[in-house]
């Protein structure tokens, strides 16, 4: 005698919900990757910006070093403070 095959709906059911939450957990994932490389990203950059907003009274700051780029003739130009070397 040959047993038919059954249709399981509970099985069937408990397979859609087991793809879908490793679905979701991977979709998961994945934004907390992107959210850490974006901190990664933000933080120099933050730095940065913070050296830029919290200079001395006079606007102007003698110790770092600034790139100036000609965008005609391509050259680079390195200079500390307000002086061109």
């Amino acid at each position: 005698m040959e047993e038919e095959e059954r249709f399981d709906l509970g099985h069937t059911i408990k397979k859609i919900f087991v793809i879908g939450v490793a679905a979701s957990l991977i979709f998961l994932g994945f934004i907390a990757l992107m959210t850490l490389i974006g901190v990664v990203i933000a933080i120099p950059l933050l730095k940065k910006a913070y050296r830029l907003v919290s200079r001395d009274n006079e606007g102007h700051c003698k110790s770092e070093k600034h790139k100036v780029k000609c965008p005609i003739c391509r050259a680079k130009t390195k200079f500390y403070g307000e002086e061109i070397e």
